[in-house]
C-alpha cells in the first residue's frame, strides 16, 4: 500500500502518538498519579513490546504464514498482557487516596 510509503501517514501516526501521551499525563495528573521518569520508560517499553506484537502478527498474515501469526500471537499477547497488567499494578501504586477512602480510615 502507497500510503505507508509516504512521509503524511507517519507524521500523522507520530501526532497521534504524542496526543495519547498527553492524555495519559492529564489523566495521570487527574487522579494524583504521581509518573517519575522510570515509571514514562517503563511505559514506553511496553509499548515497544506491544507493537512488536501487532507487527509480528501483522507481518506473519502477510507472508501468508498463518501458523505462524496464531501461535506467535497468543505467545507475544499472553506476554504483552501480562506484562501489561503489572505495568497498571505498577503505574497506579503510589496514587492520592481519594477523599471517600480517606474518610473509610
Amino acid at each position: 500500500m502507497q500510503i505507508f510509503n509516504s512521509g503524511f501517514f507517519w507524521f500523522a501516526e507520530g501526532i497521534l502518538f504524542c496526543l495519547i501521551l498527553v492524555g495519559f499525563r492529564a489523566w495521570a495528573q487527574g487522579r494524583g498519579i504521581p509518573l517519575p521518569g522510570w515509571k514514562w520508560a517503563a511505559l514506553l517499553a511496553w509499548l515497544l513490546i506491544a507493537g512488536f506484537t501487532i507487527a509480528f502478527v501483522g507481518t506473519s498474515l502477510g507472508e501468508n504464514e498463518a501458523t505462524a501469526a496464531v501461535r506467535g500471537g497468543l505467545l507475544f499477547g499472553l506476554i504483552t498482557v501480562i506484562t501489561g497488567v503489572g505495568l497498571w499494578r505498577l503505574l497506579l501504586s503510589g496514587a492520592a487516596r481519594t477523599e471517600r477512602e480517606e474518610a473509610a480510615g
